[in-house]
C-alpha cells in the first residue's frame, strides 16, 4: 500500500492544492508541489518531520511505514489575498504557516510567530533593487568586455529565512547562492526547515550559525566578498556597519535598514551621537529625512576608514524605519572628498529657518586637487536674520543626493511590465514616482509650519508651489510626506507668507515673537499666486501616498520565548495603540449600590448589587415599629 502511494506521488503533485499526509505513530509529513509560476523547476516531494527540528528530502526506499499509519487530507493552503497582507493558517499539530508572495514560513506554534506584514514592502523593494543591480552590473561588465558571474548574497540577520527564500525564488538564475546567517541555533534550524518546505535547493541557500559582525569581517578579503550584503536588524544597524562596508565587493550593493527612528529623528540626541556620530535637530519638521541622511553619513564614514566610499541609489524613510541602498566602491581619492559631502545644520529655534554649513571644500583645477576648510556661511551670522533668535546646531549629515533617479526609473519600467510580480507593486510605483521627481536639495518643509509661526491660515499647497514655480524656482514633493522641497532661499519663502498675510493679518502679536519680527519686514520679491501647470507635480494621476491597509500599521514586538512560553502572546502584541492599552475592565458602580447613580444606561460601570457585599444587603433597613425606611449612605459604608 505504502509503495503504491509513493509511486503515485507525481500524479498527486499535478493537483493545485497542497496535501497533508499524517503518520500517526511517528511524525508528520507535509507534501506540497511547486506552483508552475515559481522560479524553481524542481517538483520533488518535500516533507517536514515534526518530531525533530530538521527537514530533509528522502527517496521512496527510505520510508518504512504500515498501511494503517497513513491518512490523507487534501485541504489546500490558504494563499495571500491582498497586498501587504499575508495568509496565516494553523494545522491540527499547531504548526503555523505564514505565506508571503511565493514563500511560506513554518512556525512550531502561534507564540513563536514573529511576522510583520509592514515589512513586506521592504522585502519587495529589496528584491526589485537587487534585480536592477544585476542588470546594471551586466551592462557595466559588458562595457569593459568582462564576463558576468552569478552574484552572491549575504543576509547577516536571517531569522526564519523568509527574506533569503524569497531572494532565492524570485531573483532568478543570476543568483549563485545566499548565505543566510543568524546567531541563534533555533533560527538556523528554522532556515533549514523552511528552505526544504519551499522547495529551494540546498546549494541556493546556505544556513550559517554565527555572529553577524564576525561573519562579515571574516569575508572581507577580495576573494570572499559578497556582491550584495543585506543588514536588516531589529533596531540600530550601527554595530554592523564597520564589517558590512568591508564585506561587500567593489561596486557591490549594500542594503541597510534602521528601525530606531526615534533615535535618528531627534528624540534621543545623545543616543544618536554614540551610535551614528551625529547630533539630530530636536523636533525638526524634516526629522525623517534628517534621520535618513544621518544613516548615510554613518555608512560613508565607516567606508572611508578603508579607503572606500558610497553612492546612494535609493534612500527611503517609510512607515517606522529607514531603508537605504548604496553601492560601495574602493577609491582612496574619493574617500578624501568625503568631508565635502557632509554638512552641519544651523536651525533657528524661533522660526525654523535653517542653513547648511559644509565640513569641507574640494577645489579641482585640472589634475590639481585642493582640500580646504570652509569659511562660515555669511547668511548664518550670530543670530537668525529673519526673527533674530538663536540657532541650534546639528550634524554632520549627508548633504549630497540620496537617490539615483535614472536607476529608479528602471524600476518603474519593470513594474509597468510586471504589475503582479510583487504584492506591493502599487505602493512601490507611487514611491518610486515620487523619488524620480524629488529634488536633491536637503530637507523639505511643511506649509503649516510657516503659518503656525505667523499665526495665519494655511494656503493650499498648489498655491505655494505656483508662487515658487512662477518665480523660476524648482519645486517638488518628498517621498516621505506630501510636503514641499525647493531650491528657493528662505527670504523668498517668508515673502510668500508675508504676501499671504495681507489678506488675513494676524492680531495681537507679541513684539518679542518671531511672527512680529518676520511680518514687520518689507516684502522684497513679487509673489504671483497664479496657478502653474506643474503645481500638482509632473505625475498628478499617480497615487503616491497610499493609506495604511489596516489599523496599528507599525512595528511589531520582538518574539521572546522562555522554556517554550512567551511572555506576551501574539494577540497582546497586536495591541499597539495607546487608547487600547489604557482601557480597563468595567467595575461595579458604587453610586448604584447606594441608589445614587444618576447616569442610568450611560454609566460606564456595572449596575449590579453583589450578593456577598454587606453594603448591598444592608442598603435599606426597614423599621417595623415606625414603618419608616432609612437608606445607607457612603458615610455608613466607611463606618
Amino acid at each position: 500500500m505504502i509503495t503504491r502511494l509513493f509511486n503515485r506521488s507525481h500524479s498527486l503533485l499535478n493537483n493545485s492544492s497542497r496535501s497533508l499526509i499524517r503518520i500517526t505513530s511517528t511524525s508528520t509529513l507535509l507534501f506540497s508541489r511547486q506552483n508552475s509560476n515559481n522560479n524553481n523547476s524542481s517538483n520533488k516531494v518535500r516533507f517536514f518531520v515534526n518530531k525533530t527540528s530538521d527537514i530533509s528530502q528522502s527517496d521512496n526506499s527510505n520510508c518504512r511505514m504500515s498501511d494503517k499509519d497513513v491518512t490523507m487530507n487534501t485541504e489546500p493552503v490558504v494563499e495571500a489575498t491582498s497586498a501587504e497582507t499575508a495568509s496565516t493558517t494553523t494545522d491540527p499539530d499547531n504548526i503555523v504557516k505564514v505565506q508571503e508572495n511565493t514563500t511560506t514560513i513554518l512556525y512550531n506554534n502561534q507564540n513563536e510567530v514573529f511576522y510583520n506584514p509592514v515589512q513586506e514592502f521592504n522585502r519587495d523593494v529589496s528584491i526589485l533593487m537587487i534585480k536592477l543591480f544585476i542588470q546594471e552590473r551586466k551592462q557595466e561588465l559588458a562595457a569593459k568586455n568582462k564576463e558576468f558571474k552569478k552574484i552572491k548574497i549575504l543576509e547577516a540577520l536571517s531569522a526564519t529565512g523568509l527574506r533569503s527564500i524569497r531572494y532565492a525564488k524570485e531573483i532568478g538564475e543570476d543568483l549563485d547562492y545566499i548565505l543566510a546567517n543568524d546567531i541563534e541555533q533555533s533560527a538556523v534550524d528554522s532556515i533549514i526547515k523552511n528552505r526544504a518546505y519551499n522547495g529551494v535547493e540546498e546549494s541556493k541557500i546556505r544556513p550559517n550559525l554565527g555572529d553577524a559582525s564576525m561573519v562579515m569581517a571574516q569575508n572581507r578579503s577580495h576573494n570572499k566578498q559578497y556582491d550584495v550584503v543585506d543588514v536588516d536588524p531589529y533596531g540600530t544597524p550601527s554595530i554592523f556597519l564597520d564589517s558590512a562596508v568591508q564585506c561587500v565587493a567593489d561596486g557591490g550593493l549594500l542594503c541597510v535598514t534602521a528601525t530606531d527612528s526615534a533615535v535618528l529623528c531627534g528624540s534621543y540626541p545623545e543616543a544618536c551621537f554614540h551610535k551614528y556620530s551625529s547630533v539630530p535637530i530636536h523636533r525638526a519638521n524634516y526629522c525623517h529625512e534628517m534621520g535618513l541622511r544621518i544613516l548615510l553619513q554613518s555608512i560613508e564614514t565607516h567606508a572611508n576608514r578603508y579607503k572606500r566610499h558610497i553612492v546612494p541609489i535609493l534612500s527611503l524613510s517609510v512607515d517606522f524605519y529607514v531603508r537605504v541602498f548604496v553601492r560601495v566602491y574602493t577609491s582612496p581619492l574619493e574617500a578624501k572628498k568625503a568631508f565635502s559631502k557632509m554638512s552641519n545644520l544651523y536651525s533657528c529655534i524661533g522660526c525654523g529657518s535653517f542653513h547648511l554649513q559644509p565640513l569641507g571644500v574640494v577645489q579641482q583645477d585640472g589634475n590639481s586637487i585642493k582640500y580646504k576648510v570652509p569659511i562660515l556661511n555669511k547668511e548664518i551670522g550670530t543670530q537668525c536674520q529673519h526673527c533674530a533668535k538663536q540657532y541650534s546646531i546639528g550634524g554632520p549629515f549627508w548633504s549630497k543626493p540620496i537617490h539615483n533617479p535614472e536607476f529608479v526609473k528602471k524600476g518603474l519600467t519593470f513594474l509597468q511590465e510586471n504589475p503582479t510580480a510583487l504584492n506591493t507593486s502599487r505602493r512601490i510605483y507611487g514611491v518610486f514616482t515620487n523619488v524620480c521627481d524629488e529634488l536633491d536639495t536637503p530637507f523639505y518643509f511643511k506649509a503649516d509650519h510657516f503659518t503656525h509661526t505667523l499665526h495665519l491660515t494655511t494656503p493650499a499647497t498648489p498655491m505655494i508651489k505656483s508662487a515658487l514655480l512662477n518665480a523660476g524656482y524648482k519645486v517638488s514633493s518628498s517621498h516621505i510626506l506630501p510636503c514641499i522641497k525647493t531650491n528657493a532661499p528662505f527670504d523668498f519663502l517668508w515673502d510668500i507668507f508675508r504676501t499671504w498675510s495681507k489678506e488675513q493679518p494676524p492680531k495681537n502679536l507679541s513684539p518679542t515673537s518671531p511672527a512680529f519680527a518676520i511680518l514687520s519686514k518689507e516684502i522684497k520679491h513679487k509673489i504671483d499666486f497664479t496657478r502653474h501647470p506643474l503645481a500638482k507635480g509632473e505625475h498628478p494621476d499617480v497615487p503616491k501616498y497610499l493609506p495604511n491597509p489596516k489599523e496599528n500599521w507599525g512595528p511589531a514586538c520582538r518574539a521572546k520565548s522562555t522554556n517554550g512560553k512567551n511572555k506576551r502572546t501574539s494577540e497582546e502584541a497586536q495591541i499597539t495603540s495607546k487608547s487600547e492599552k489604557k482601557k480597563k475592565a468595567p467595575i461595579i458602580c458604587k453610586y448604584f449600590i447606594f441608589n445614587k447613580c444618576t447616569r442610568g444606561d450611560k454609566c460606564e460601570n456595572i449596575h449590579e448589587k453583589p450578593e456577598d457585599c454587606p453594603v448591598a444587603t444592608s442598603t435599606t433597613t426597614t423599621t417595623t415599629e415606625s414603618n419608616t425606611t432609612t437608606s445607607a449612605t457612603p458615610a455608613d459604608e466607611s463606618k
